[in-house]
């Protein structure tokens, strides 16, 4: 066991291994094992696994056999694996150890035998001295990380290709492949990270105050990190305290430093959440608010023996809404709208279809009839969370009460005895609602453009003519269909920095 493996390159010989296992024998089963017993089992592993050329394996084994019974002989084998990985540097590193740990152990012959190969390894190794722009950055050659003593100094590598590799954050990935030869020293290697943010520092007055960004809790006393470029809301705040707001617009590359001001004393204000954690909220927008409404109405449907198509048909529609912003994206209304109608030049199909010519627009009895409408019900309003701008949607259902008169035909007109006589109807029916726009703050006032398209039950609306006659005149179509463009105009409880952060 005390025979030195020679590290001369010609000679790779394991006799000290054999010494070492010759002896050993498996205990009995009845018997547990010692220290020594399992150090040997680990030594014959490492030395199957040597032969087998797994000497990363190896290595683990000799090195378990090291840790039971500590001794030159493990040391040695684990430099003749590690110079099996090309490890040159860690196996001089490994041989130096054994001289200094077991010198008193080894033979003169050993003692030289070492010497020689840790000369042999040491003109296989080289050093590089690795810099960066970004003192903080986390530099791993090979994959090993380096610690922050071993930046700028020298490091000694192998001899061949290795890939250094910085990493920080707000920085783009930096890395690079550089080749040693053995002896070469000092080999510088600069790595210049790009920044591909900004970057924020703070320092509050109290180590208790915590610090937020955009609504997320980052640190207590101190924070510094990168940040998107563009406008972003810090906030410092502690429980029973004033939070300091600001906003905060971060650039390319550059650093903004901010010192907070001591948070004044504020007895309303609401304990955080998680003592301990202070995670921001952005606080849902709720409220109440009161609409204008002003629409433009077309109608789609005609009524009963009456051609529209030809007609000028105006309508509008007048109305106000009032709801609450039960949270950010919804909000519930009631509404109150009225609408006229007003249709000119309407076909009568009566005399139509007893005239010669069977062409309306040559034998039209021309008729005027008017239709109103008056609606109440429920609206769900689905908003987008924009501060200023945001994008809305309303569905709505309730009732609506039609009536159409239609007046009476001129009695000038030949055809006037053929034609429809004047009549009246209405009734109540349920209506749907459907509007898509936008909405747009400034302060408290509220503005609002939408397409409006509603669907109106008719059905029962009734009535009769003058000459006591019954008329129904959407009996065929049952409903009515209208489509335009709504402007709104109204007041909010929310403004457009309800939804800025704020200190749970």
């Amino acid at each position: 066991m005390r025979r030195a493996l020679p590290f001369c390159p010609a000679l790779v010989c394991l006799a000290m291994v054999g010494s070492f296992t010759a002896t050993w024998v498996a205990p009995r089963a009845a018997v547990a094992e010692s220290a020594e017993d399992r150090a040997k089992r680990h030594f014959k592993s490492g030395v199957n696994l040597y032969t087998d050329k797994n000497y990363a394996g190896a290595i683990a084994e000799f090195e378990a056999a090291y840790r039971l019974k500590p001794g030159a002989s493990s040391l040695k084998n684990i430099a003749l694996c590690q110079k099996g990985l090309f490890r040159y540097a860690e196996a001089a590193d490994t041989l130096q150890l054994a001289l200094k740990k077991h010198g008193p152990e080894l033979a003169d012959g050993e003692r030289q035998a070492i010497e020689a190969a840790i000369e042999e390894f040491s003109a296989l190794v080289g050093s590089i001295i690795v810099r960066t722009n970004v003192p903080s950055a986390r530099i791993s050659v090979d994959g090993r990380v380096l610690a922050a003593t071993e930046l700028g100094s020298a490091l000694n590598v192998n001899v061949g290709e290795h890939t250094i590799v910085a990493d920080a954050p707000g920085y783009a990935r930096a890395s690079r492949v550089v080749r040693v030869a053995g002896g070469q020293k000092n080999q510088p290697v600069d790595l210049a990270l790009q920044p591909v943010a900004g970057f924020i520092s703070v320092q509050a007055q109290n180590s208790e105050d915590a610090i937020g960004i955009d609504g997320k809790g980052m640190s207590f006393g101190s924070y510094t990190g990168p940040l998107s470029p563009g406008r972003h809301v810090l906030q410092v705040y502690r429980q029973g305290f004033k939070s300091f707001d600001q906003s905060v617009v971060i650039e390319l590359g550059k650093t903004v430093e901010i010192t907070a001001p001591a948070l004044l004393l504020d007895e309303d204000a609401p304990p955080p959440v998680v003592p301990g954690a202070p995670p921001l909220k952005t606080p849902q927008v709720r409220g109440w608010y009161g609409l204008l409404s002003l629409t433009a109405l077309g109608l789609r449907n005609d009524p009963e023996d009456l051609d529209i198509d030809n007609a000028s048909v105006s309508g509008a529609a007048i109305g106000v809404r009032a709801g609450y912003r039960v949270w950010t994206p919804i909000a519930v209304e009631l509404m109150l709208d009225s609408s006229r109608h007003d249709i000119t030049g309407a076909c009568d199909l009566q005399v139509e279809r007893t005239a010669t010519t069977r062409d309306c627009a040559n034998s039209a009895f021309e008729r005027e009839f008017q239709l109103d409408s008056f609606r109440l019900g429920p609206n769900l309003r689905i908003m987008s969370g924009g501060d200023t701008l945001r994008f809305t949607s309303t569905l709505g259902a309730g009732a609506v009460r039609h009536q159409i008169e239609l007046k009476p035909p001129n009695q000038d007109d030949l055809q006037a005895s053929i034609a429809l006589p004047a009549g009246e109807a209405k009734g109540w029916d349920p209506y749907f609602l459907l509007e898509v726009g936008a909405q747009y703050n400034w302060g408290h006032v509220v503005f609002e453009l939408d397409a409006i398209v509603m669907l109106d039950g008719a059905s029962n609306t009734v009535g009769s003519f003058s000459d006591g006659k019954s008329w129904a005149p959407f009996k065929e179509t049952g409903g009515l269909i209208m489509g335009g463009l709504g402007l709104r105009v109204g007041w909010s409880e929310w403004t457009p920095d309800s939804s800025k952060p704020k200190a749970p």
